[in-house]
């Protein structure tokens, strides 16, 4: 069984996941084009995949040595780094799901790479900066999104 530390960590790690993807399935429904429910519902499955993984852990220790092997580094875009802070309301449009959306990504990525800085050396902070390396892919994905339909398009 995971050490009573950790297994604080993976909760709240795995509950930063679950708010991501209710984030995304609630945009689902704010957006209208297909494309953008599609590229919402790609990200939404991907905070699944991060539940699974940490779920796996809270489950089995051993799943550390396979899930926290460190991924490529992902370079930061930092489109919405000087952004104002925006919030989520009933009447909120694209533009404004993608810059909350990313600055979320942001905040978990910090989150994961302090965790992955504290922890370094070990396999846990192995699988944080991974997860960090993930989370800021998702940025990523959501600043290039904001680029080519944002503000391409003013």
């Amino acid at each position: 069984m995971v050490g009573k530390n950790l297994k604080t960590i993976l909760e709240a790690a795995i509950k930063i996941e679950e708010q991501s993807y209710m984030l995304y399935r609630m945009a689902q429904g704010k957006v209208k084009y297909a494309s953008s429910k599609k590229f919402l519902e790609e990200l939404a499955q991907e905070e699944v995949k991060h539940k699974e993984k940490l779920m796996a852990i809270l489950e089995n220790k051993k799943k550390l040595s396979e899930l926290g092997l460190l991924v490529n580094k992902i370079q930061d875009l930092k489109i919405v780094d000087v952004m104002k802070d925006t919030s989520i309301s009933e009447d909120v449009d694209y533009q404004r799901i993608l810059v909350y959306a990313a600055k979320r990504e942001k905040v978990t990525y910090d989150y994961y790479k302090s965790l992955a800085l504290g922890l370094e050396g070990t396999e846990v902070g192995g699988l944080f900066s991974r997860l960090a390396q993930e989370e800021l892919s998702h940025k990523n994905k959501l600043e290039l999104e904001y680029d080519e339909y944002i503000l391409k398009e003013n």
